[in-house]
């Protein structure tokens, strides 16, 4: 089945998808991985044609990859100065410069984006006896909870919060290669300033052994309660220029407030909490006498800092996107059980209520979208194509 999926995805990618989705449902023992980078790269596919609006990140960020074109490294260095953009991203935009196909800015990113959202799901069924179907629910969930028009839009802030949750979960979960995890951390920080939040959330958690109690919980809502006034005073008596940053970043997104609002307002204030209320649930009703697993104590703290954070800048919303992510674990352990209760039945409804409540979104906002000539026939080669 591996190789017509191969073939499938050479030829026609988007028409293999489906094919795609159901081996990583019912085959992916095996071959989870494989099928994880088969659709990541088709939904990478798919958005390599998308042609951003002036107002939208993606159109500024493709500007600056052309203005840097050819620029001597030297000058770059200079340019990158100045420029509003964390290096990380300008560095990455000055590679894909040289390629003269700026569309590959949001292919790659993407394609990483949903292989390693894929993969985290695929690899932690391996540790569960969760069903097909319950599987199905969860993937959905997930499918349909992530923002994939602000992914592809603003690229740099999700593929940042995607790697971090990534990092958490193969040092928390898989117990994979620490310094993997810890070279992440840092490297999401170079990619979007506002990683800062979670970051420090992190060392919080970790401060405290990697639990969630009294001292670590008080400790999250006293720094995120007044995380504005405690990061101005850290920023004028300690000369750290990441504080500096962070600072000017929460200053713009608190100046900008009213866009934000208009951004995350509505159904997506309707489906970020909701998936939130979600994770949470699944958490506190999952029977377990042992002490609150690492996974569920860090996403406790970092949705309580995010809640606290958003009165004073809507944005910060977004955190809530790690919470989904990690989240998979709780979810994954609340569905393992093949029994179903009414709670289940009632929670299976709002992830239904949620999936069509984000496809009539989507379809509201996409119907209106530029896609260029994006035909579902179109082989994978097509991207090497220049525009």
């Amino acid at each position: 089945m591996s190789i017509i999926c191969l073939l499938l995805f050479i030829a026609f990618p988007i028409i293999g998808l489906p094919v795609y989705l159901g081996c990583y449902v019912f085959h992916s023992n095996k071959k989870g991985i494989l099928y994880s980078l088969l659709i990541g790269v088709t939904l990478g596919f798919i958005t390599y044609y998308f042609i951003p609006p002036h107002d939208y990140d993606l159109y500024r960020h493709q500007f600056i990859a052309r203005y840097i074109h050819n620029l001597p490294f030297d000058r770059f260095l200079a340019y990158s100065k100045v420029t509003e953009l964390e290096f990380l991203p300008l560095l990455y935009s000055y590679f894909i410069s040289f390629t003269e196909n700026y569309n590959l800015l949001q292919f790659f990113i993407v394609s990483l984006g949903y292989t390693l959202m894929f993969y985290m799901m695929y690899d932690y069924r391996k540790k569960t006896t969760i069903s097909n179907l319950s599987f199905i629910l969860v993937v959905i969930f997930n499918i349909f909870g992530f923002n994939a028009l602000y992914f592809i839009s603003g690229l740099y802030y999700y593929i940042a919060i995607i790697l971090f949750s990534f990092a958490f979960y193969n040092e928390y979960t898989k117990k994979g290669n620490k310094f993997l995890s810890y070279f992440l951390y840092g490297l999401v920080l170079l990619i979007h300033d506002s990683m800062f939040f979670p970051v420090v959330i992190l060392l919080i958690f970790k401060l405290f052994n990697n639990k969630l109690n009294v001292r670590s919980l008080g400790l999250c809502i006293l720094i995120f309660g007044l995380s504005y006034y405690v990061i101005s005073v850290l920023s004028s008596v300690i000369n750290f220029e990441l504080f500096t940053k962070v600072i000017n970043l929460y200053n713009h997104y608190i100046s900008n407030d009213y866009r934000m609002r208009k951004f995350y307002s509505g159904t997506i204030f309707i489906i970020e909490i909701t998936k939130l209320l979600l994770i949470l649930a699944t958490i506190f009703m999952t029977k377990n006498k042992k002490p609150l697993s690492k996974e569920n104590g860090f996403i406790i703290l970092l949705a309580v800092s995010t809640l606290l954070m958003m009165p004073k800048s809507l944005v910060m919303i977004r955190f809530i996107m790690g919470v989904q992510l990690i989240g998979i674990v709780p979810l994954m352990n609340y569905y393992q059980k093949n029994k179903l209760t009414d709670i289940k039945l009632i929670m299976i409804a709002i992830l239904c209520a949620l999936g069509i409540l984000y496809t009539l979104y989507f379809y509201r906002v996409f119907k209106d979208e530029n896609f260029g000539n994006l035909k579902i026939s179109d082989s994978i080669v097509t991207i090497w194509k220049k525009e």
